[in-house]
């Protein structure tokens, strides 16, 4: 590889990181760079020791391989993801071009379902007017919900940076550099749930095709609590 092309690939690789620390609040409490070429760990370098197990996923050293109906990685509940009333953020740098099919959706990143008790906050990829849309969606353990859908195709085989933001008073969508778009919401009950996080599905317990698979590669992922 020439100079010029190291380079070129050094400005973008700093680019992508700048991007993507800056965009999350400041108390990072879950840090995965996702950069290990084997093992079944998804390390947490946070030091708040929320590891994840790694189920048919497949590391590259540069990113997790989903397969779109079996993969999955699970983080056991811990308090540190559980952010009560606080504000909190949570980021993912994801590569698909696999847009859902019309009336479904595939999870990126949740904590709770909506039935449940104790809230949840999630992030899904939705088909919208015929491409893949970031989709945020924080409920409080109240009842209180607040969604944000963003406009453009995150499904286009490009790499993303996604970044959903809940505070007191709504929920803020963030697309690589895009203006941020933010929904108004009175969000001040607790997120409390005891469920594990998932990335890549909807629960833990999810089999087969069924669950909202997500197909592509995840980068790295953050969640980070306060303001």
């Amino acid at each position: 590889m020439s100079r010029s092309h190291v380079l070129r690939a050094s400005a973008v690789a700093a680019v992508l990181n700048f991007a993507f620390t800056s965009s999350a609040l400041a108390g990072v409490v879950a840090q995965w760079n996702m950069d290990n070429d084997f093992g079944t760990i998804m390390t947490d370098s946070s030091g708040n020791g929320n590891d994840g197990t790694l189920y048919n996923v497949a590391t590259s050293g540069s990113g997790y391989m989903f397969d779109g109906t079996s993969s999955k990685v699970v983080v056991p509940n811990s308090a540190s993801l559980t952010p009560g009333t606080q504000d909190f953020s949570y980021t993912v740098q994801l590569q698909t071009d696999r847009i859902p099919p019309q009336g479904t959706d595939y999870d990126v990143l949740r904590k709770g379902t909506s039935i449940k008790t104790g809230g949840e906050y999630k992030l899904e990829i939705v088909y919208n007017d015929g491409i893949g849309k970031a989709y945020c969606v924080v409920k409080d353990a109240e009842g209180h919900i607040a969604t944000k859908r963003g406009t453009t195709n995150v499904a286009d085989g490009q790499l993303h940076t996604i970044t959903c933001t809940k505070t007191s008073t709504g929920l803020t969508l963030q697309v690589d550099s895009l203006p941020p778009l933010t929904k108004a919401a009175t969000l001040t009950g607790p997120i409390s749930n005891s469920k594990p996080l998932t990335l890549g599905v909807k629960t833990p317990s999810s089999t087969g095709t069924a669950g909202d698979w997500f197909f592509g590669t995840m980068r790295s992922a953050t969640v980070s609590v306060g303001p």
